[in-house]
C-alpha cells in the first residue's frame, strides 16, 4: 500500500505504546516548531522585518531537537530569558497576534529558575524541570 511513498517506516524499542509516544512527542515539537515559526513571521511581517528575520533564521542551527545536550545552558540562562518571552508575550499581543506560545514558556523556564547561572545541571534534572 505504501510502496512509492514518502512514508519512513522506524521501529520503537519500548513497550506497547511506545510508538504513540514517540509520534506525540515529535508531533509536539514539529507542530508547534511550525506554528510559532508562523506566529513570528506574522509579527515580523506586522513590524516590516520579515526579510531580515528570514536572513537571521538562515544562519540559525537546525538541529534543536536532536541535541538535548544543550538544554542545561537554557535552563541556566531561563531566567534572564522569562522577562524578554514576556515583553514578547506583550508585543504580539499589541500585533493582535496569540502570545499563548510565548506566555507558555514562560511557565516552562519559571520551572529552571532554581538552575540560575549553573552551567553543570545535568540533564536529567533539566528535562524532570526540578532544580
Amino acid at each position: 500500500m505504501f510502496k512509492d511513498t514518502a512514508l519512513h517506516v522506524r521501529r520503537a524499542s519500548g513497550s506497547v505504546g511506545s510508538a504513540s509516544a514517540l509520534k506525540m512527542v515529535f508531533a509536539s515539537y514539529q507542530k508547534a516548531a511550525r506554528t510559532l515559526a508562523g506566529v513570528a513571521h506574522a509579527l515580523a511581517d506586522a513590524h516590516g522585518v520579515g526579510d531580515e528575520l528570514t536572513a537571521e533564521a538562515q544562519v540559525m542551527a537546525s538541529n534543536i531537537l536532536s541535541d538535548p545536550g544543550y538544554l542545561p545552558s537554557v535552563a541556566a540562562r531561563a531566567w534572564r530569558w522569562a522577562p524578554e518571552r514576556e515583553d514578547i508575550a506583550e508585543t504580539l499581543r499589541a500585533a493582535d497576534l496569540p502570545s499563548d506560545m510565548a506566555e507558555a514558556a514562560v511557565a516552562v523556564m519559571s520551572r529552571w529558575e532554581g538552575g540560575k547561572d549553573r552551567y553543570d545541571l545535568r540533564l536529567a534534572d533539566v528535562l524532570a524541570h526540578h532544580l
